[in-house]
């Protein structure tokens, strides 16, 4: 199924960075694309308007909520109507890397390039991320452990590239330092209730992984 695709361009991400360290995560290719969009200086600031910023504790349980579940649907939902036909770019951009045979770390920059055609539509969507965050009540940092958990609950592979960690580095030294992305591994079964709370929202869940792609 298309939506597993992914799950081998996680495999063979941490495959290549085991056997010997592909850990410049294409840096060279990063870098020159970096340069190309100072859009990404203003996203520290974008995010520093959320309301919550005290850190998140997650429960020991790894539980989610009814609540928790109900805000993700709710701020993907928002985040991708303002998006509009953009989404539909991100969504081929994300399907011709996952789909690749031999993708690598090093193809993860194709999502830097594509951002840098969508930066304006992109920090637009990341406002009204950050306004449905205030709305809701919740800090960036519940959002982004809320939004993994549900997916690996769900068996559901992602790359998750931070674009507000990128830009901090990009503010403070003009360069993205060596690194890989952080990758969503699946848990082989999630908390019970957890489940039961998300599988009716998995479609739209899977539906909504191009934006977790792109930080959103």
């Amino acid at each position: 199924m298309k939506k597993l695709a992914i799950g081998c361009l996680i495999i063979l991400v941490v495959g290549a960075a085991a056997a010997g360290g592909v850990a410049y995560w294409g840096y060279l290719k990063v870098r020159s694309t970096v340069s190309q969009f100072a859009e990404l200086a203003k996203v520290p600031d974008i995010e520093r308007s959320v309301r919550v910023q005290t850190p998140f504790t997650p429960p020991e349980s790894g539980e989610l909520t009814a609540k928790q579940v109900d805000q993700l649907l709710t701020i993907q939902g928002r985040v991708k109507d303002r998006l509009g036909n953009s989404f539909a770019t991100m969504q081929r951009t994300y399907k011709s890397l996952a789909d690749k045979k031999d993708a690598t770390v090093t193809d993860v920059p194709a999502l830097l390039s594509a951002y840098r055609d969508l930066a304006a539509a992109w920090l637009d969507a990341k406002r009204t991320q950050v306004d449905a965050l205030n709305q809701a009540g919740i800090s960036m940092s519940e959002y982004r452990w809320v939004r993994a958990q549900a997916y690996r609950s769900l068996g559901i592979p992602f790359v998750d590239v931070d674009f507000s960690r990128i830009a901090a580095q990009v503010q403070s030294s003009g360069k993205v330092t060596a690194e890989m992305p952080p990758v969503g591994v699946p848990m082989t079964s999630g908390p019970a209730a957890t489940v039961k709370l998300l599988e009716p929202h998995r479609k739209q869940l899977e539906d909504y992984i191009p934006l977790v792609a792109f930080g959103l």
